[in-house]
């Protein structure tokens, strides 16, 4: 058997974020006046104690791997993503190993992307399996079960913007990724959603917009399962006419009344998921709903 922890969407700042003054003519001021003004603020508010809290349920629940799928900074500021880090233990040799995929909050800018924030604060966190020397995707083979790591989080300029793609090229890469890897379930960690509940496709703001591309390769390659983030609540999609294997979207870890993470078993093909919520009464996370998946 295999134990995952798969969390997601944490949402953390810094202090000082290491403002420049082309950041006053980017999608960082709006996210500023989003943060400060439109509610995104409040309603992380609590984000850091959440983050320690999710920490300490790492050290001490015995999992195998550390799961996340991306959205660890608010405005991809490098501060943040360093910040992000530290506190959920990246590198941390006390904790399970972990594997993290950037979001679009991450990839906020192109200089994000070209100077590579997140790759460097998550460093401990990327090491995998690879063809060639792009660093995505990757993959890691945890007990019988493959974890492959898709980026599908892209930066946008436009403030309402929230889209994301894999490209041709990721994709080429992630076949002949995959025609390397061994027997075992095959499951896919990246940050956008493949579809929506209800098996429908998200708005158009805010979807993957090669979703059909990125599905049908993941069928070719024989994929199991899809984890995610992106979407603040959770949900999970079971096989459906548009949707060769499951997919599981794990919610935001630290949003106000959203929080929490999963507890993934796996026992050969069969997963049994937990949910764990921050009671904030408490300060703890507690068992909540609790489903069940036949791994194609």
């Amino acid at each position: 058997m295999v134990r995952l922890a798969h969390f997601s969407d944490i949402h953390l700042t810094a202090q000082p974020l290491g403002w420049r003054v082309r950041d006053t003519f980017n999608k960082r001021s709006v996210g500023w006046v989003n943060v400060r003004f439109l509610g995104r603020g409040a309603r992380f508010r609590y984000a850091s104690d959440v983050a320690a809290v999710l920490r300490r349920e790492f050290a001490t629940r015995g999992f195998d791997q550390l799961v996340f799928s991306g959205d660890a900074s608010t405005m991809g500021f490098a501060a943040e993503l360093r910040e992000a880090a530290t506190r959920i233990g990246v590198g941390d040799d006390s904790l399970p190993p972990g594997l993290a995929v950037p979001g679009n909050h991450d990839l906020y800018t192109g200089r994000a992307i070209r100077d590579r924030y997140f790759e460097d604060a998550f460093a401990p966190w990327q090491h995998g399996q690879r063809v060639g020397n792009e660093v995505y995707p990757f993959a890691r083979k945890v007990g019988h079960v493959w974890l492959i790591a898709l980026n599908s989080a892209k930066p946008n300029f436009l403030f309402w913007d929230a889209t994301g793609r894999v490209g041709h090229s990721q994709l080429d890469r992630f076949r002949r990724l995959c025609k390397s890897l061994d027997d075992g379930p095959r499951i896919v960690v990246s940050h956008y959603p493949l579809l929506k509940e209800g098996h429908t496709v998200e708005p158009r703001w805010h979807r993957l917009h090669d979703w059909h591309a990125a599905r049908d390769a993941a069928a070719e390659c024989g994929v199991s399962l899809w984890l995610h983030g992106h979407r603040h609540h959770w949900y999970v999609l079971p096989v459906a006419p548009n949707l060769p294997f499951p997919t599981i979207c794990t919610g935001s870890s630290t949003q106000t009344k959203r929080w929490g993470y999963h507890d993934y078993t796996i026992d050969g093909r069969r997963l049994t998921g937990t949910r764990r919520v921050y009671d904030f009464a408490t300060g703890a996370f507690l068992d909540a709903e609790r489903f069940e998946l036949e791994l194609p």
